[in-house]
């Protein structure tokens, strides 16, 4: 191993000192105005960093915060399906334009300065069996990875260079539009592994529903898929999550990017190089000086503000939408793509031929034997003939350039606009 590059790759990915500064401040900032009204308005609640700020595992470029409104357990227990509501109106004291989101328990947004902060409302519980909602669990997994890291200090770079990896790879985030390892996996894995490398190594060797059981909460692999929910199990890998033995972590895996994973850890290891940390930046630019005599579209789309799993699945569900109907009407796609950076617009770009289509279509029916079949379709179609044997009907297409049919997809949707070079 070129341990010259990982040391190269450790300078790339820990945040410079202003950088730590700006979050921590940025966050007690928070955590003093919150607690402040908490007092105020006599409730028994304390704001906890959360996520990779609380493990202190973050990335340089940091921009999205999270932090968890603990409600007291006695005093709350009893009134968990409340929480949001409790934590809505202390969140409207303190700060504008809060915006409040739907999930397992509804949670809240807000811009803070360069910050995209989200507050989760959580009742505070020192075991996992005193949880109410799915959410009381995740200040449990942050203290597991916490304590880790602080036995054995070496870890927190291991992982930072281990999420750089995966983030460079494209497999970063478990959100269902990108179905990938969550940081939080990531965590567990390199953990679970002893280091970046040796998270690696593992990766290569993983093979179809593998099962990696960290704290051995299970005798065995036949015990995890007799025990654990089916729907939890249809990832290529299973991870048992360490705080919660009856969920797999890995659960939103796919089979595109447990296999990208995997190469890319193979090529690494084989060849180590900076590049393998450093995430390609998407450009419009590029994308044309890409093209050379091929066609390129662009469609960029501006989606409204809400959950970001929420609309990053409407931006992929309109991508293979447009993607099959340009398949089914015989565009030949030779390369695509999508791209979307959360808080902005996204961009869908497709590359075709420069040739536009026929204007007609040869549409194949029944082989001339099949005498019932060809029959229907005789009489379904008019000047149908024999090619080859087989009988066929010339059809007038409705659309012979790629941008055509686009644009009657998007018609009416204001949120997307096209742009064409041929």
């Amino acid at each position: 191993m070129d341990y010259g590059v990982l040391k190269q790759a450790s300078q790339l990915v820990n945040p410079q000192r202003y950088e730590e500064s700006a979050v921590q401040e940025a966050a007690k900032e928070i955590e003093h105005k919150l607690n402040s009204q908490f007092k105020k308005d006599k409730i028994s609640a304390r704001v906890i960093p959360g996520g990779s700020v609380a493990k202190g595992t973050w990335l340089p470029g940091l921009s999205d915060m999270d932090l968890f409104m603990a409600f007291d357990s006695e005093k709350y227990g009893d009134k968990s399906a409340q929480l949001s509501d409790f934590a809505g109106r202390v969140l409207k004291k303190a700060f504008r334009n809060i915006e409040r989101l739907h999930g397992s328990r509804d949670y809240f947004a807000v811009k803070y300065g360069n910050f995209y902060v989200e507050f989760v409302p959580v009742l505070e519980i020192k075991k996992a069996s005193e949880a109410k909602n799915i959410t009381d669990f995740s200040p449990l997994h942050a203290n597991w990875v916490r304590k880790k890291v602080s036995k054995n200090k070496k870890l927190q770079n291991e992982i930072r260079l281990a999420k750089q990896f995966f983030k460079a790879a494209g497999v970063y985030g478990a959100e269902s539009y990108i179905s990938g390892f969550s940081g939080h996996a990531i965590e567990i894995l390199t953990i679970f592994c002893g280091g970046f490398v040796n998270l690696l190594r593992a990766a290569v060797k993983w093979d179809k529903k593998s099962v990696i059981d960290v704290e051995k909460k299970f005798k065995s692999k036949k015990n995890v898929f007799e025990m654990l929910n089916k729907s939890k199990l249809q990832s290529p890998i299973i991870l048992i999550d360490p705080v919660e033995p009856e969920r797999n972590a890995l659960a939103a895996l796919n089979k595109e990017n447990f296999l990208k994973l995997k190469s890319t850890a193979k090529k690494f290891l084989a060849k180590p190089n900076i590049g393998f940390f450093k995430e390609k930046k998407f450009s419009i630019i590029d994308l044309v000086k890409e093209k050379g005599r091929r066609k390129l579209i662009i469609a960029e789309a501006k989606p409204d503000t809400g959950k970001v799993d929420v609309i990053g699945c409407r931006l992929l569900d309109t991508f293979k939408k447009i993607k099959l109907e340009l398949e089914k009407n015989d565009f030949e796609i030779l390369e695509s793509g999508w791209h979307w950076p959360e808080h902005g617009a996204a961009t869908f770009w497709f590359y075709f031929a420069s040739k536009d289509l026929e204007k007609t279509k040869i549409h194949l029916g029944p082989p001339s034997g099949m005498k019932d079949a060809a029959a229907a379709f005789r009489k379904k179609w008019k000047k149908v003939f024999v090619k080859n044997g087989t009988f066929a009907v010339k059809l007038n297409r409705k659309y012979t350039k790629p941008e055509q049919l686009i644009k009657d997809l998007i018609k009416g949707d204001k949120s997307l606009k096209l742009e064409v070079w041929s």
